[in-house]
């Protein structure tokens, strides 16, 4: 576990600040090569990097201090808050609510965005839960398996051994991200992609979250992230039947 990737004097650089640069490097290269590719506009990936840092950090912001905090914890001690904690969830809904934006200014179908951002997503996603490893952040519940470590520098720290989860949703994320640059190219309809990527995305959120100590939901049981979680691959598939149905009707 590296926290500290950096340190000049009192200036420190956490590893955790550099895998997030990187995820965010990656999926605009990425997202570029994949304009230029088909010859639409490669400054498009340019709006949409900014729309996604922008939308995706204070989406995830939001989200960790609607999940940890009260009004009355962060204005009484705002730095304590703003300074560290993000969630990825929150980020991806702060993301595409950005890129809805951009697709209403840019006057471009949603969902022809999203597909387009669907690949370079999930690879920078898998490169981020890498940082949150570095950093002993998002840990699983106690276990005695082989390859469980300890975070006691985290945050929170814990001596206990731990399940990684962050490196199991990093290979899972991996894994997918190639399975949907082979996907992206095949001939379907606008939104497929998406559809699938955050169903992908939502099942296994839903299904890590039963061995991490997260923020509890009304429902007992299950975390706020599995809820959301749940929402997704609904919206996912509510998406997919409404792709298919059109097509039935188009050929029928």
């Amino acid at each position: 576990m590296y926290p500290t990737l950096i340190k000049f004097g009192s200036v420190s650089i956490s590893s955790f600040s550099v895998m997030v640069l990187i995820s965010f490097f990656a999926a605009y290269f990425l997202c570029e090569r994949d304009l230029i590719k088909k010859g639409e506009d490669r400054l498009l990936a340019d709006v949409l990097m900014i729309g996604s840092v922008i939308g995706g950090l204070g989406g995830a912001k939001i989200l960790f201090i609607l999940q940890n905090a009260t009004f009355s914890e962060v204005f009484n001690d705002p730095m304590r808050y703003l300074s560290s904690g993000y969630t990825f969830l929150g980020g991806f809904i702060g993301a595409l609510i950005c890129i809805y934006i951009i697709s209403i200014y840019k006057k471009i179908s949603f969902w022809h965005l999203t597909d387009l951002c669907s690949a370079p997503l999930i690879i920078a996603y898998a490169i981020g839960r890498i940082g949150c490893f570095l950093v002993g952040d998002d840990y699983g519940v106690p276990t005695d398996l082989p390859w469980a470590v300890s975070f006691p520098n985290g945050s929170p720290p814990t001596i206990q051994e731990v399940h990684p989860t962050q490196i199991y949703d990093s290979i899972f994320m991996f894994i997918f991200f190639f399975v949907l640059w082979k996907l992206k190219d095949k001939n379907k309809p606008v939104g497929w992609l998406t559809s699938i990527t955050i169903i992908v995305l939502g099942a296994e959120r839903f299904v890590v979250e039963f061995i991490r100590d997260t923020t509890p939901s009304f429902i007992e049981g299950l975390s706020q992230a599995q809820l959301i979680s749940l929402g997704l691959v609904f919206i996912g598939i509510i998406k997919l039947i409404y792709i298919y149905s059109r097509q039935n009707k188009v050929n029928s």
